[in-house]
């Protein structure tokens, strides 16, 4: 039975998770293995057509500019990768859309990011903009950036935080939200003898993958980061 679960993800999302996870008879410790810094930014010169969300960090951090909302309202479309990206944008007013997948490749499946020649809306002309964070997946800029007027925005990047204060000791199962994350995490993990048995949750098979790569050998994906999909996955692990 698992009882404590070590939450790794940035704020605000992990505070999120661990009410959810109190509710559901969970012990948390939340105690994030990256933070997020906002960076510079200024918006290219021409409005986009297309305007994608990949996080809430993403979100948070175009609306820090003072022109963004204007941005935003001359766009024809703007999609976020998930709901609590969209939610971020909603409440200042955005209309913004959600692939039903909420991944990168529910955003390629829109008929607004499907190039004309394979039957969707895009068209080489329209401009289109990536707002997201340094590093991370290149899937739909590697797609799209030769089917239109490609912009990748990086509004903000991930730092290590320390963490040599976490106590890993009874910890049964780890809940990581990106590759750098789970890799700080990891290194800690190692660090204090943790055994590479315990549970690994991560958001992405991509996440899961590089977590087997690192040598934990119970990896499941929970097909995103949100607390039912996180404690779904949980109870599967115990099966």
């Amino acid at each position: 039975m698992i009882k404590k679960v070590w939450i790794t993800l940035s704020q605000p999302g992990a505070e999120r998770l661990a009410q959810q996870m109190r509710d559901a008879a969970y012990a948390p410790l939340v105690e994030p293995a990256t933070a997020i810094q906002f960076l510079p930014w200024s918006p290219p010169a021409q409005v986009p057509d297309r305007l994608i969300f990949l996080s809430q960090h993403a979100a948070l951090g175009f609306l820090q500019g003072s022109k963004s909302l204007s941005v935003a309202a001359q766009c024809e479309f703007v999609a976020a990768i998930g709901e609590r990206s969209a939610a971020v944008l909603r409440s200042s007013g955005v209309r913004v859309v959600v692939p039903d997948l909420e991944q990168s490749e529910g955003l390629l499946a829109m008929p607004e990011l499907v190039p004309l020649d394979d039957g969707g809306l895009l068209r080489t002309t329209d401009r289109v903009w990536q707002v997201g964070g340094k590093g991370g997946r290149d899937l739909i800029a590697n797609t799209l950036a030769d089917k239109c007027c490609w912009e990748r925005c990086d509004v903000y990047e991930r730092i290590d935080v320390n963490l040599d204060h976490v106590d890993v000791a009874d910890i049964d199962a780890l809940v990581v939200g990106s590759i750098h994350g789970l890799e700080q995490a990891a290194a800690h993990w190692r660090a204090c003898g943790g055994e590479q048995s315990v549970i690994v949750i991560a958001p992405s098979e991509r996440v899961a993958v590089r977590s087997e790569q690192l040598g934990f050998s119970r990896c499941f994906n929970a097909q995103g980061s949100g607390g039912r999909s996180i404690i779904d996955a949980i109870k599967t692990a115990l099966v």
